[in-house]
């Protein structure tokens, strides 16, 4: 072997010992948190900066040299997820929650698996553009939190870290808020990398079920939209079931009402679409069940539990056996009567759930004699046969409803209820009144609309 083709081999190698530089760099970085002394958390600053500064030179040593490799393409990205493990011993010296840290890591261990699957099918995932994003948002935001953790002063700083402790001295008097928000940010562009590189991952597996056919892949990525928001409805509904076990009634009723958000919009993108599967209706089913049967039950046995009436566990059980039994009739009639129509018989479940969980944040409609009344309305109204208009012909509804004299009527009823239900200050309870309003507004439109069918 030449002198120049043994110079050559060992140059296209250098990127690569860099990655495994940057590897070691973090393994050291473990090995001495947590910091001792301000003196230690200097030096292990100094270190991640090192460490995060080879993550950019490998790469520009690759283009430089032209050595780019599959090796370097797995191993790079490799390198750059055992950095974020960063998070770890900053989660166990109170510098960040643990939720963010979950994201974080979720999404490397989800890339990682993905970059495993597409490698047995002889393809090799490299970075994108929303990973080199996260990537430059994740490391300073990370260095910032290494330098906010409170350790002793230890021994007397070195001269030549003077400057670097002035600079940590500045980062500890951000306030709060600010860390807080670009960790937020940070766990934004998490997901939205994990999204990006999910989406493309799908496409590759579409196009080659299509055997290159690019049309029948978007056809099939079409139908994965409608269900992607289905399924992840139905995780929401899950979750909030959750969060009303642990007695978090204000994020498990946030969550219904995201729900019901999802719920409105999956039906009008498959139609915009043009695209519809039996898959997607089963989802958008299981769903509805979920969300708007189970979860709300579940916030009506929470509302019970928490009161001092007598037997109230037993009649929040009782009363969320019958909320759900009446959601089950419902969307069982609905399906059996084909689904989606100009007229619906009774109130449609998201108005039922959406009735129920804002009124059980309300301290006026969530009295146990007031609730009871809510639940059983409710319930009762979804199962009756009274002609509602559909949400396509709300719009029409309510420009004609303004016009009536009943209006006014209307108006003065809500006046007069004001010293029931208080129009806070806090924007959250000001949202949920104007929601229940317009619910409200909804569920009585039978009464001041007597052919609702002319307005279909």
């Amino acid at each position: 072997m030449s002198y120049r083709e043994d110079s050559f081999a060992d140059r296209s190698q250098l990127a690569n010992i860099i990655t495994l530089m940057r590897i070691l760099g973090v393994v050291f970085i473990f090995w001495v948190t947590p910091f001792r002394s301000v003196v230690s958390q200097l030096w292990i600053i100094v270190l991640f900066i090192i460490v995060c500064a080879t993550d950019y030179l490998d790469g520009w040593v690759a283009r430089r040299f032209n050595i780019v490799s599959d090796t370097g393409k797995v191993l790079d990205p490799l390198a750059d997820k055992i950095l974020v493990l960063l998070f770890l011993p900053l989660l166990e010296m109170k510098a960040i929650s643990s939720f963010p840290v979950f994201i974080i890591l979720a999404r490397e261990f989800a890339i990682m698996a993905l970059r495993v699957v597409s490698a047995k099918k002889g393809h090799i995932i490299s970075a994108n553009l929303s990973g080199k994003i996260k990537t430059a948002i994740t490391f300073p935001v990370c260095g910032i939190l290494l330098a906010r953790v409170h350790v002793p002063l230890g021994h007397k700083i070195p001269f030549y870290l003077y400057p670097l402790r002035q600079v940590q001295l500045w980062v500890l008097s951000w306030p709060q808020w600010v860390v807080q928000g670009l960790i937020t940010l940070t766990v934004a562009i998490t997901i939205w990398s994990l999204l990006d590189y999910l989406a493309k991952f799908s496409w590759q597996l579409l196009l080659e079920k299509a055997n290159g056919d690019v049309s029948k892949a978007k056809y099939s990525l079409k139908k994965l939209i409608p269900n992607a928001i289905s399924t992840g409805n139905l995780l929401i509904g899950v979750f909030a079931i959750v969060s009303a076990y642990q007695d978090h009634l204000s994020r498990a009723v946030m969550l219904v009402l995201i729900s019901i958000f999802l719920d409105g919009i999956d039906g009008s993108v498959a139609r915009k679409l043009q695209v519809e599967s039996e898959l997607g209706a089963k989802l958008d089913s299981r769903a509805d069940f979920v969300c708007f049967g189970f979860a709300p039950a579940v916030i009506i046995w929470l509302v019970f539990s928490e009161t001092t009436m007598a037997y109230s566990p037993l009649i929040g059980l009782v009363l969320g056996l019958f909320y759900y039994g009446c959601v089950h009739y419902r969307l069982k009639r609905f399906s059996a009567t084909g689904g989606h129509s100009a007229l619906f018989q009774g109130i449609p479940s998201p108005v039922g759930a959406s009735l129920i969980v804002l009124a059980s944040v309300s301290d006026q409609l969530s009295q146990p004699f007031i609730f009871i009344f809510i639940v059983i309305a409710s319930s009762l109204l979804m199962i009756s046969k009274i002609p509602y208009v559909h949400n396509q012909a709300i719009k029409q509804t309510f420009l004609r409803f303004f016009q009536k004299p009943s209006f006014v009527v209307f108006v003065l009823t809500i006046l007069s209820l004001s010293h029931i239900i208080p129009i806070l200050s806090d924007y959250t309870a000001i949202f949920a009144h104007l929601f229940l309003g317009c619910v409200g507004l909804y569920i009585i439109s039978p009464l001041f609309i007597r052919n609702p069918s002319a307005l279909t």
